[in-house]
């Protein structure tokens, strides 16, 4: 419908232009000529609304408050390894032992032994990513930002946000 209006416009503004062209001539309504066609070009050229909202949405989507990477972290903050979540709409966590496949294997992590096979799962949804707890013995807890640090529940996602630090067991990611 905004695509319709923009185009009526545009015709209206190119009709105005000629009104100007034959009442007043080139040399004296040329400013004028000028003005209406310009402003017919730009409503002939403005984006629709789907476009506009589309368009906001892929900002948001390759923002930098989307976190596109999970850091394994050492007892000093430091890297140990890194798992690229780009582009993915779940990510499970846990230690591969053949029989099962996870996306982030913490079989060399040093507390491998406090970790399940399937542990918790990541899950991308609405522009955010979840974590949830898929097994109950030894729990997720997230740290955020801000220092506070919850338990999560069994089933229960969680909302995680960029520099969020994720406690599996006593491993911990990073999330950048």
């Amino acid at each position: 419908m905004k695509r319709k209006i923009n185009l009526i416009i545009a015709i209206f503004c190119v009709a105005i232009a000629a009104l100007f062209y034959i009442r007043m001539g080139l040399p004296d309504g040329w400013p004028w000529i000028a003005g209406a066609v310009v402003i017919g070009l730009i409503h002939l050229f403005l984006p629709s609304d789907s476009e506009r909202q589309k368009s906001e949405k892929e900002m948001v989507l390759f923002s930098e408050e989307v976190p596109t990477e999970l850091i394994l972290l050492n007892e000093e903050d430091g890297r140990i390894a890194s798992w690229n979540i780009y582009g993915k709409n779940g990510v499970v966590i846990g230690r591969d032992v053949g029989e099962n496949q996870v996306n982030v294997n913490l079989d060399q992590a040093v507390y491998a032994s406090m970790i399940d096979i399937e542990h918790a799962v990541l899950n991308y949804s609405g522009n955010n990513w979840y974590i949830e707890d898929i097994s109950s013995q030894n729990g997720v807890s997230v740290q955020k930002r801000d220092g506070k640090k919850y338990k999560i529940s069994y089933g229960k996602p969680c909302r995680l946000e960029r520099g969020d630090i994720i406690h599996i067991g006593l491993t911990r990611l990073k999330l950048m």
